[in-house]
């Protein structure tokens, strides 16, 4: 098992048994560390979107520390409606992991500072691969 993969297992179980963290919103947007800017780490706070099945995903994130907390907003083509899911999880590096409560799991890379690889995985279903672009603007 990766190291990233074991953190973010142990991360999930503490935040389970820790009950529910604050609202996205009271969340405020963090730098990163020095010592990651000087290392040439990118970020993930910010909103990305993404192309998958011909509907434009979106997310966004925050960050304390090495906790990430965000928003993935996924189309449900067959509803016309979407699906929203609240996440929390860790990143290392360029590495994230975060999970929904349900167990719906996001786990990527930052590639570069506007991009990012990820695949969502649901609790039951195909997991679907994401290409992540930073969405300019506020």
């Amino acid at each position: 098992m990766s190291r990233l993969g074991l953190l973010a297992g142990l991360l999930l179980a503490a935040l389970a048994l820790a009950g529910p963290g604050p609202a996205l919103s009271q969340v405020p947007p963090k730098a990163p560390a020095p010592a990651a800017r000087a290392a040439g780490v990118h970020d993930i706070v910010g909103a990305w979107t993404a192309e998958a099945l011909g509907q434009t995903v979106t997310a966004s994130f925050t960050r304390q520390g090495d906790m990430i907390y965000g928003v993935v907003v996924i189309p449900d083509p067959l509803s016309g409606g979407s699906n929203t899911y609240h996440v929390a999880g860790v990143i290392l590096g360029d590495e994230f992991a975060a999970q929904h409560a349900s167990g719906h799991l996001l786990k990527g890379t930052l590639t570069g500072p506007d991009t990012a690889e990820a695949v969502f995985a649901p609790k039951s279903g195909p997991s679907l691969k994401l290409r992540l672009t930073r969405r300019a603007g506020p």
